[in-house]
């Protein structure tokens, strides 16, 4: 009735039958139907297992592939693709990409943009990613390779001759000869080992980067069965594996822990040995010292600890990414919005549109205000910026490539530059506001010297520089003079001596000297102490270490004495324990020898120790910044070690939770303590700790120091290292002796109310790890003690445990609001909780191993270079970053801006006034210049950085990307749209009348203009200018270029895209408008960012540091005597790169450094001036520029002559004529019904020279409708046959397909339907007709093969008869010129040419027939006579515009020079404001660094 899982329990129960150790294991397999279950359970990765030894016939087990790459060829796309869809900008544009594909082929709504403009850029850009992460892949891969083939010595079973075996192909159970120098390849118990006793050493410093050699050794039973009589030869150990016959080994299930394993050898069926960790061999651990070794495996591939303990790099969202979130969702709002609005300004004029008999109508499915919404909404989704991840990916490892090759961090004693593992963390490390530090190693150098003892109530030792223990001398002399004192001397090195974990090995010089290998350097360090005082640790000879004692001082000549003392048990130092013991037996004597922390030693001392003598001690030890131990001794009876021992070992047999269980049984022996001495080791700080600290604290970072030593110590460390400072207010904050928790909250809270009542921010909190467990298991204590933390610039916490180091890193982050940037530095593996909880973790390449390193965000050498990696580094990049994330959103709201301004001109269709090709090349052209700026751009040089750390101020307030800046970004979108489009749009007249006024033109115009603007954005933003941005700028603008000299200009190319586009780059390029739209648009943009900028210089004077500072940088001669604070960076006058005043770094030839001036940013370039005189200087020459330009336009727009016949409807407010028309010009004649041929005398006002362009206008008429621009058949247009399904899609209405008695309509379409067909004609002047079309459209349009041919088919003659020719057909150019559809909300035309001139007074008979219907939308229709200049035709528009920006800018000029004058500054002390003090602590008493 038992069940099957309590059987399993039972199953790992050890049972003693008859004398003999059974496994109930191994009584349990001998039931069938158990032995299956119990095979079964073993082979899954959570169950314990039993490997016999040699026996791998059983693929139960993980294979031993290791596979650290992601992708394969058939998953690569679906997981890469859930991969960047995380990213919601991704996620944004593939939903935006399928409503345009919903738009486009369905009738929800009108898809106003082709689906593939959008996620054709999508795919390049997640192209680009995707490539990335498949080539870091492949690296993986071919790792993976090179890993799995490595080959294995392995022992086939029943054979004794070894065979070579690949990685890949090692099984549980496989028998494997390493030899010394050989990486394991699984994990494995050693049966025999050829070092002494069965013993080897192993390198651990791939899998915990410790230095320190291991101690590992065979299972005792299987040590002794293999060791051949003949000594260790090799082929004769494999000679015994025959006697294994049978073994197998019995070990728990795989976990994480590289410091744990319990397991058991079962040699037979009678005989067993327990193991443990140091019975295991690790995969990635290297043989060292030891000639060869031979073990099963019984751990392989991901079951392995290596594996099980290799993790993804915790994902990071970095700050500026989650702005960046949070602006996309309000930029997402605004969208709407615009949406929103649009909308319903198209429903208030619904009807009106609805009349328009000349526009397709389609009846959509969904109610017109949700449909229009959505065809708004998808028309402005370039709102959102698809360019914004891989510009930041891009820059990100740029940022990277530029700390990793910094010299100025490379450390040369280890030959370890610096490493970036997070590239989306680089501009992090520029807003952190906490710095949490580790003390050991990280501040100080782990470089551990004695250098004072207390032993029986003496102190020996001074502080001085010379290296290692000082009192050798006094303290021999002590031995000689007291001889009750020299016994404790001795028992104090005795333990020393004795009491560690130490290995002895030979020095390379080959003189026959010794080292030990430790696992820490405080345990070398006492060692070797002792070794110089006499008392050598020489050996270990199985359980047995072996030392010599000499006696030191006079009259102590005899020989050294050999102690052998058998080790009986160890009871290891662990986090927890704080303490290390040894139970020895010398002779027949037993002893436990012991030392640890001062905190859990003196609780276990014996009750006549004086602790108060003790801890006066331990405080003047720690005051000088020394770390201590005590150390103890306890001499032990026969009969209770033994009964101990049966304890321990049966602790040691344990196969579950046997780490617990040895701790418990070590608590009973390590009791009533005899003190026989305190070490005092001094840990020496690291070159400019002090210094570093100094800047980080006048940066305004608020520094905890988190370190396990004691109270009295870390004060010491923190004085001396400046993280304390003379007058500093401090609060100490221990858990008392008596009151508890009500107690500790009583303190809390009176130190809480002194620090409130100090004024001054040099405040600092110290607190015990035992008081943080009582505040932090309290709700309120924990947010009193946080909010005095607040109010601190230091936090030190003392004897903390790893685990209260990541919950200070927790409480900070979870409970400061806002979310402040933490940052967590160490250099050992108990820092690694606390750098992976930190918003930033960066790891010193210490002593104590790289598992800091190999766990962090950013790998330095030393402490010192956490200013530069933060000051310079960070601040740089938080600058950069938050430049190119605020253009890449101001960018494309100046685009989408200029596209609702054109909304509101052609009839709420959803047109976009730019191409969809075009508009597909936006993002890309003008993320080159930005790119660039987010790598190279530097406000101020490294030395200015440095020099001045409260300009850190900018990332840590998070001054450069807030709501603040991103309005002040949309501001200024505004402005920019609003002057691109005034400008075009102003003159789009002028265009008209040169003939390039049509959608297409029009639009590329507006775009030039807008990509222009874009790159001279990036040169105003830009503080310095090298050939690397002025080349990305260059780049944008030859982009440009040569996409719209092959896009346009290439027949086959333009063909298969839009054939409209054809040759526009030619006809926009010959018209004088354009070159000065485009010269105009950055001056007049300039004039406006230079008064913008001095309006955040007059308000925002948190710029002017950096104002101030690149002044003085750049000053050729010295500053005025009424400047301010110019001697704060006189050292900074003399010159223009201060990278180059600091030396190069001597570092060698093997550093594997780019030590080119681009690696190591010194191509600053030209300094770009943008102070006030500059600005005003550049805006009054603009000013007089554009006026005088504006001037030329004006007089020759005035000199030309027109005369304008208006013979239907009337003219409104939304289409006037042009400005500067005169009354004399205009002939009202409106009496001619529709229908009907009307005749006129009219006189010429003024002589009109020729040639005189006749035109033909309509007004309003929404040629430039999104359903009317489609409403063609490109290819039926160029004379090709197209299928029925295609003239559909583009002529949607059937009446424009087909007539009333069913015959096709060739070419169909609204735009033919629509054709204008009213006639003109003025006796005695000939009108040519020819001309007036573009070259390129007459080569374009062509009738078909069969015209006039095909049956049931009516041509356009047909329908056109008294305008279109039978012959001409499509070739009209009359015909030609229409369909070229216009840019603004109104038409027209070239109708021809007059060759002869208009005299002034002359009479002229003009004959109109009128056929044009405009009755029903209330338009009206002209006929025009005009002179052609080179700026167009009599329109002012163009000279309003120019002479406005002029005007404009004189007077932005003018009202620069009142708000200076009004602000009370001068134009020195405009710029001398410096950054806001808030939270900004002033320098601490004797610092170097003077106030700003």
């Amino acid at each position: 009735g038992t069940s099957a899982q309590t059987l399993l329990a039972a199953s790992f129960v050890r049972v003693h039958l008859g004398g003999s150790v059974f496994s109930g294991s191994s009584l349990l397999l001998c039931v069938p139907w158990f032995a299956a279950l119990h095979s079964r359970q073993a082979a899954s990765m959570g169950d314990q297992r039993r490997v016999p030894v040699g026996d791998d016939s059983k693929d139960k087990y993980s294979n031993n592939t290791v596979k650290t790459s992601k992708y394969t060829p058939a998953t690569f796309l679906p997981i890469n693709l859930y991969e960047q869809f995380q990213k919601m900008g991704n996620l944004y544009f593939l939903l935006i990409s399928i409503l345009m594909y919903i738009g486009e082929h369905t009738l929800l709504f009108i898809g106003t943009i082709k689906a593939f403009s959008t996620i054709g850029t999508l795919a390049m850009m997640m192209s680009i990613s995707g490539l990335v992460a498949l080539l870091d892949d492949n690296k993986r891969k071919a790792a993976d390779r090179e890993a799995n083939a490595q080959a294995a010595m392995h022992v086939p079973k029943g054979q004794k001759a070894k065979q070579r075996k690949d990685w890949d192909q090692v099984k549980v159970g496989d028998i494997l000869v390493i030899h010394e120098g050989d990486e394991f390849p699984a994990d494995m118990v050693p049966l025999f080992c050829s070092g002494e006793d069965g013993q080897c050493y192993v390198s651990t410093a791939n899998l915990d980067g410790e230095t320190n050699l291991k101690i590992k050794s065979a299972a005792p039973l299987a040590q002794k069965a293999l060791t051949p009589s003949n000594g260790n030869d090799e082929q004769a150990v494999l000679a015994q594996l025959a006697k294994l016959e049978g073994a197998f080994v019995e070990a728990e299930a795989p976990q994480t822990s590289i410091h744990v394993f319990t397991g058991t050898y079962h040699h037979n069926k009678s005989t067993s040995d327990p193991l443990s960790a140091t019975n295991l061999l690790l995969r990635g651990t290297v043989l060292r010292n030891t000639s060869f070794c031979v073990g099963v495996i019984v751990y392989t591939g991901k079951e392995t600890r290596m594996v099980m303990n290799s993790r993804k790099v915790p994902l990071k969202l970095s700050n500026l990414e989650r702005t960046t979130n949070k602006v996309m969702v309000v930029v997402l709002f605004t969208q709407g919005l615009m949406a929103l609005f649009s909308d319903m300004l198209y429903l208030s004029q619904k009807g009106d549109y609805e009349s328009l008999w000349y526009l397709p109508h389609i009846k959509l499915l969904l109610p017109d205000g949700v449909s229009y919404f959505m065809t708004f909404f998808v028309l402005y989704s370039n709102m959102m910026p698809i360019s914004l991840y891989p510009t930041m990916e891009f820059c990100n490892s740029f940022q990277t490539y530029f700390i990793r090759n910094d010299m100025r961090m490379y450390w040369k004693d280890l030959n370890f530059p610096a490493g970036c593992r997070s590239s989306n963390l680089c501009q992090e490390i520029g807003q952190v506001a906490y710095v949490f530090s580790d003390k050991t190693g990280t501040l100080t150098q782990n470089i551990m010297e004695l250098k004072k003892i207390w032993i029986g109530g003496r102190t020996f030792g001074e502080m001085t520089a010379t290296k290692g223990f000082s009192a050798g001398k006094e303290l021999a002399e002590a031995k000689d003079t007291d001889k009750g004192l020299e016994k404790t001397i001795n028992s104090f090195l005795e333990v020393l001596a004795v009491s560690h974990t130490c290995m002895v090995s030979q020095t390379k010089e080959g003189d026959g000297s010794i080292k030990y290998d430790a696992e820490s350097p405080d345990e070398s360090a006492l060692v070797e102490t002792a070794a110089d005082l006499g008392w050598v640790f020489t050996s270990r000879v199985g359980a047995k270490a072996v030392v010599t004692y000499k006696e030191i001082g006079k009259n102590k000549a005899q020989p050294p004495k050999k102690l052998e003392y058998e080790i009986l048990a160890t009871n290891a130092f662990n986090s927890d324990r704080k303490r290390m013991s040894v139970l020895v037996k010398q002779g027949q004597e037993y002893s436990l020898l012991i030392k640890g922390a001062d905190n859990v030693m003196k609780k276990r001392a014996t009750k006549n120790t004086k602790h108060e003598e003790l801890d006066k001690l331990l405080t003047d030890f720690g005051t000088e910044g020394l770390r201590t131990l005590l150390v103890g001794k306890r001499e032990i009876s026969q009969s209770i070690a033994i009964a101990w021992l049966v304890k321990y070992q049966e602790a040691q047999r344990t196969l579950t939770n046997r780490e617990a269980a040895l701790d418990k049984v070590a608590e009973e022996i390590e009791v009533n303590l005899d003190i026989v001495g305190i070490t005092a080791i001094e840990d020496k700080l690291q070159d400019k700790v002090p210094d570093t600290i100094e800047k980080l604290r006048v940066a305004g970072i608020k520094l905890w120091v988190l370190t396990g030593d004691k109270l009295e110590t870390a004060r010491n460390i923190g004085f001396s290292a400046k993280v304390l400072v003379t007058g500093m207010t401090i609060a100490e904050i221990e858990k008392p002796a008596t009151g508890g928790d009500v107690a500790s909250s009583r303190e809390l809270r009176d130190w809480a109310s002194k620090l409130a009542n100090k004024q001054n921010n040099d405040k600092a909190v110290m607190v015990t790890g035992a008081a943080l467990e009582v505040i932090l298991g309290d709700i309120v204590m924990k947010q009193e003690f946080l909010d005095m933390a607040e109010a601190c610039s230091v936090v030190i916490a003392c004897r903390v445990s790893p685990l209260q180091k990541a919950q200070m890193v927790q409480l900070v982050r979870e409970g400061v609001k806002p979310t402040p940037v933490t940052l967590a530095i160490g250099d050992g593996a108990n820092d690694v909780p606390m750098i992976q909880e930190a918003q930033v973790g960066v790891g010193i390449a210490g002593r104590e191993g790289r598992q800091a390193v190999n766990n962090s965000d950013f790998a330095i050498g030393q402490f010192s270079y956490l200013q530069r990696l933060m000051l310079v580094h960070g601040r740089w990049n938080y600058r950069r970053a938050c430049k190119f994330t605020i253009f890449t959103f101001w960018r494309n709201a100046v685009q989408v801006l200029c596209i609702f301004y054109y909304t509101l001109i052609s009839g709420y269709s959803g047109t976009s006034i730019f191409e969809d090709w075009i508009r597909l090349s936006f993002n890309f052209l003008c993320s080159i210049p930005v790119m660039a700026t987010g790598c190279m751009d530097q406000d101020i040089p490294d030395l200015a950085a440095l020099s001045n750390p409260r300009q850190y101020a900018w990332g840590r307030l998070g001054l450069d990307l807030n709501a603040g800046k991103m309005v002040g970004a949309l501001v200024s979108a505004l402005l920019h749209s609003l002057i691109i489009s005034g400008l075009c749009f102003l003159a789009y007249p002028s265009f008209d009348a040169l003939g390039t006024g049509d959608y297409y033109t029009f639009g590329t115009v507006v775009y030039v203009c807008l990509v222009v603007d874009m790159n001279y954005r990036v040169l105003f933003l830009n503080y310095t200018h090298n050939k690397y941005t002025l080349g990305a700028v260059a780049a944008s603008s030859l982009g440009l270029a040569v996409f719209l000299c092959v896009y346009p200009m290439v027949q086959p190319i333009t063909y298969i895209l839009v054939s409209n586009m054809y040759m526009i780059t030619y006809h926009m390029a010959r018209a004088l408008p354009f070159w000065i739209c485009v010269i105009v648009v950055p001056i007049v943009s300039v004039n406006v960012d230079f008064f913008v900028l001095l309006l955040g210089r007059i308000f925002s004077p948190e710029a002017q540091e950096v104002v101030e500072l690149r002044m003085n940088l750049y000053r050729k001669s010295d500053p005025a005597p009424n400047q301010p604070n110019t001697t704060v960076y006189s050292s900074l006058l003399n010159t223009a790169d201060q990278t180059d005043s600091e030396p190069e770094p001597a570092i060698g030839n093997d550093h594997g450094l780019d030590v080119s001036p681009f690696a190591q940013q010194k191509c600053t370039g030209l300094p770009f001036d943008n102070s006030h005189v500059f600005s005003r200087g550049l805006s009054t020459f603009a000013a007089f520029f554009l006026v005088m330009l504006g001037l030329l336009v004006k007089y020759n727009a005035e000199d030309i002559q027109q005369l304008r016949l208006q013979y239907a409807g009337e003219s409104g407010p939304n289409d006037p004529d042009p400005w500067g028309t005169l009354p004399r010009e205009v002939v009202n004649a409106k009496d001619c019904k529709h229908g009907t041929t009307c005749t006129w005398s009219v006189k010429v006002p003024k002589t009109l020279r020729p040639p005189i362009l006749v035109q033909y206008h309509v007004g309003p008429f929404y040629q430039n409708s999104n359903t009317y621009i489609k409403s063609e058949v490109p290819q039926e247009l160029r004379g090709l046959a197209v299928p029925e399904a295609t003239r559909k899609l583009f002529c949607s209405t059937e009446h424009s397909r087909v007539n009333g008695e069913g015959n096709d309509i060739y070419p169909c379409g609204m735009k033919v339907m629509s054709f204008f067909n009213d006639t003109f004609s003025v006796k005695g002047v000939e009108i040519n007709k020819k001309n007036i079309a573009w070259d390129s459209d007459l080569q374009r349009f062509n009738n078909p093969p069969d015209y006039l041919k095909r049956k049931k088919t009516t041509w356009l003659h047909d329908l056109y008869p008294t305008v279109i020719g039978k012959e001409e057909g499509v070739k009209s150019e009359d015909f030609i010129v229409w369909m070229r559809p216009s840019a603004g909300s109104s038409v027209t035309k070239r109708y021809g040419w007059v060759e002869q001139e208009l005299k002034a007074g002359q009479v002229l008979e003009v004959t109109v027939t009128n056929d044009y219907p405009v009755e029903s939308f209330k338009g009206y229709k002209q006929f025009i006579f005009t002179e052609i200049g080179a700026f167009g035709a009599r329109d002012l528009g163009l000279a309003y515009a120019l002479l406005g920006g002029g005007f404009l800018s004189l007077f932005l000029v003018v009202a620069s020079q009142v708000l200076l004058w009004f602000s009370g500054r001068s134009e020195a002390s405009a710029t001398s404001r410096s950054l806001p003090s808030q939270n900004l602590p002033g320098p601490g008493p004797g610092s170097s660094q003077p106030p700003l």
